[in-house]
């Protein structure tokens, strides 16, 4: 692949070669170590490729085989750029075109949120706009440590944030605190925790010390497996503390306790055919109306469907072209039937049921039960479940460090 690139950067020939001793011409060819390649036979043809740099090396031989060389065919940058020398505004455009493309990808130009369903991505967009983390930021700005501080601490219920840079993309994904959080990589000595109180049913222990064995049960912060190996001497006596990142497979057995509730009276929207869609442009954070319909619905839903142009998954443009559709609709009171309540209940149970299972948690069971109390549909329990509920914690270089007494510390007099 590298040598088709330098071939192509370099420029390269296909040449006929006619005469009456060709293999010579080849034998020396390969004597004088000038590489040609993709040789095929015509008749009484040859043709082969070689560096355009490397033609005029092939005159002397080509008198002394008395071959007649034509130049079939000219490949690579130098003659594309010769044979379009006359086109400067071309390359012009090329040049700024990769110019913009360089300056753009300094900028981040969308901001992508995922998980959580508590809290909306348009939510968590203003929040951040507070603190001019919007699209068109500038990457160096921009402390993923620092957002996920600040949305940790303005929502007590989401327990873990992850902030990461994707070519132009800003990627947060936030879980809520009654779900489990995934385990981050540790890239420094540290122990296993529990998380949360469980009972362990599973532990293989690839490195560290093991704390716990199966059928133990753990509060949270219990070491299941220390970051910490004792190296034993001959005497059975602690000759070294070494730490190292505990790793292993644990499967805890624990619960999650979920509650619901809705009323049974709600207000249906009945939407009418009346309709009417705009359309519009953004650029580098400008929105522009290309069209923005009248219209005197008093009670109206807003459908926004906008598309960010992009190069790769990873790098977006700061150009977004969307659509505005204004939908007429009327209210109307409505009462759910216990029946109807009762799927609505184990819809929202089984959204729960699978974002568990998306953070890797097994269900063994669960008691949930529906019931209905001052017209109120209430869905609670206990939720049992088989999951990795552990987490790091960095090993303190105390744990680990032995003080070493100085055997000639003293007089010997």
């Amino acid at each position: 692949m590298l040598r088709k690139l330098k071939h192509w950067l370099f420029g390269y020939l296909t040449v006929h070669i006619s005469g009456i001793s060709p293999e010579r011409f080849i034998n020396l060819c390969s004597n004088r170590r000038l590489y040609i390649w993709n040789i095929v036979r015509d008749n009484e043809q040859y043709r082969f490729n070689l560096s355009a740099r490397n033609y005029k090396k092939l005159k002397p031989i080509f008198r002394k085989t008395r071959l007649i060389p034509k130049i079939k065919e000219k490949h690579g940058l130098p003659f594309f750029l010769h044979r379009n020398r006359r086109r400067k505004g071309f390359f012009i455009g090329i040049l700024i075109c990769v110019i913009l493309v360089y300056i753009m990808s300094l900028y981040i130009w969308d901001i992508n949120i995922l998980g959580g369903s508590k809290y909306t991505p348009e939510a968590i967009l203003k929040f951040l706009a507070k603190s001019d983390i919007k699209a068109g930021i500038k990457k160096k700005k921009i402390n993923g440590s620092k957002i996920e501080e600040n949305i940790r601490l303005a929502y007590a219920d989401i327990g873990w944030v992850s902030a990461e840079i994707r070519g132009t993309r800003l990627i947060i994904k936030i879980t809520e605190t009654n779900m489990p959080v995934p385990v981050v990589e540790a890239t420094a000595p540290s122990h296993i925790l529990a998380s949360k109180p469980a009972v362990v049913k599973e532990i293989v222990t690839r490195s560290g010390t093991p704390m716990v064995k199966p059928g133990d049960v753990v509060k949270e912060g219990d070491i299941l497996v220390s970051g910490v190996l004792n190296v034993m001497d001959d005497f059975g006596g602690v000759l070294e503390k070494k730490p190292v990142i505990a790793s292993a497979d644990i499967v805890c057995s624990s619960y999650y306790d979920y509650y619901d509730s809705f009323s049974l009276n709600h207000i249906d929207r009945i939407f009418t055919d009346n309709k009417k869609t705009g359309y519009y442009i953004t650029l580098f954070g400008k929105k522009i109306i290309l069209y923005n319909p009248r219209y005197s619905y008093s009670m109206y839903d807003i459908i926004v469907n906008e598309n960010t142009t992009h190069i790769t998954d990873s790098f977006y443009l700061p150009f977004q072209y969307g659509s505005i559709t204004i939908r007429e609709y009327f209210k109307q009171k409505d009462k759910y039937t216990e029946e109807e309540a009762i799927d609505i209940a184990k819809s929202r149970l089984k959204r729960y049921f699978d974002k568990l299972t998306e953070n890797g948690v097994y269900i063994s069971r669960n008691n949930v039960t529906i019931e209905f109390k001052n017209n109120m549909c209430i869905a609670q329990g206990r939720i049992f479940v088989e999951e990795p509920a552990w987490e790091y914690k960095i090993v303190d270089e105390s744990e680990w460090r032995i003080n070493q007494t100085d055997e000639h510390n003293g007089d010997n007099n």
